[in-house]
């Protein structure tokens, strides 16, 4: 008999998601080819394919010039770090996307956190650390955060929006998320000024991993730096996907198919909140709405006893993994503390395992 196993060291689509959007994307880059020929095959402009960007400065409401289409979301946020100067601080949440915070730290930049509640960070200490510590940027994920699953109110948003730009603070939100909302109701969407904020989308969870295709709206006095930035990095993103992402939004079956998402995960995501206030009643103060993660902390499993955990687990078939690079460095200590922390991928096989059945 074939030893079951499952991995909560990565979120990912589901395969039934994957499978469904096969045939639209074979045709779909055999149609972007045959359509914009040369232009998707040959070197292109460091900013990105000219038709996607002109339909996301529409969706946002800002100049194209502003916009920025990359190899994913995780890419222009790593060349936006590249592209402050050197020793910045980077305010973020008190954990927050793992591989962000390591991308700011191999740039040279310094991190500190700040608290979360339920409904964002806590403006009152949000507005002391900005204060006191000046950051260059704040880096927040106001859609179903990663790891804890929490989604802004529309005031705290705007509230740290507020503070940012009054002490020249870049607000850089990740809405990687956004879309997968899956409770019936729909996040509202951030309005971007001159001043920004900036933004950061994602096609790799919408569409495919496969795909990698990500972007970053930025101030347009930004522009002109932060191109030159991409030009000494590299030449061009992936133009074919880029055009098959332009076609497909065009033609209305990208929001089909994230309307079929949303049918797709919400039984799924009614089980796993049933599974955590069933088991782990004090896990977190609130259901997760929408996104890939929830948080869970073992406050029995201490540092001392973290390797034995894991090693147990292993052997049981799950692979699973502390937080510890998605925490703050200054809140570090604390979570120590309170055991051990690890992000919950939001997966079919989740909800056997926190109902025991695995």
């Amino acid at each position: 008999m074939e030893k079951k196993s499952v991995n909560f060291l990565r979120g990912v689509p589901a395969r039934e998601a994957l499978e469904k959007i096969i045939p639209a994307v074979s045709k779909g880059y055999e149609a972007a080819v045959l359509r914009y020929g040369t232009e998707v095959l040959q070197y292109g402009h460091f900013t990105g394919f000219k038709p996607l960007r002109e339909i996301i400065a529409g969706l946002h409401g800002v100049d194209a010039d502003r916009v920025v289409a990359g190899n994913g979301g995780l890419e222009v946020i790593s060349l936006f770090f590249k592209s402050l100067p050197k020793q910045s601080l980077i305010l973020v949440e008190e954990a927050s996307y793992d591989r962000v915070l390591l991308d700011a730290l191999r740039y040279g930049h310094r991190l500190a956190g700040v608290p979360l509640m339920s409904g964002g960070v806590d403006p009152d200490r949000f507005k002391e650390i900005v204060t006191r510590m000046k950051p260059a940027v704040f880096y927040g994920i106001p859609f179903h955060q990663n790891p804890f699953g929490i989604t802004y109110s529309r005031d705290n948003r705007r509230a740290v929006e507020e503070i940012c730009r009054e002490n020249n603070v870049v607000c850089l939100w990740d809405v990687c998320y956004q879309s997968l909302r899956y409770d019936g109701k729909t996040n509202e969407a951030i309005e971007v000024s001159d001043w920004g904020p900036v933004l950061a989308g994602s096609f790799t969870k919408t569409i495919s991993p496969g795909t990698k295709c990500g972007y970053m709206i930025v101030p347009k006095a930004y522009v002109t730096h932060f191109t030159q930035v991409i030009a000494n990095t590299r030449i061009n993103p992936n133009l074919p996907t880029q055009g098959f992402i332009a076609d497909f939004i065009q033609s209305g079956q990208y929001d089909a198919y994230l309307h079929d998402l949303t049918r797709l995960y919400r039984p799924r995501m009614e089980a796993l909140n049933h599974a955590l206030r069933t088991h782990f009643p004090e896990a977190s103060p609130h259901d997760v709405t929408g996104g890939f993660f929830a948080a869970l902390t073992f406050p029995d499993i201490s540092r001392e006893r973290e390797t034995a955990f894991i090693k147990s687990a292993l052997e049981k078939g799950v692979s699973i993994a502390p937080a510890w690079d998605a925490v703050a460095p200054d809140f570090r200590a604390d979570y120590e503390k309170m055991g051990f922390s690890s992000g919950l991928p939001f997966r079919p096989w989740t909800l056997k395992v926190l109902n025991g059945e695995f």
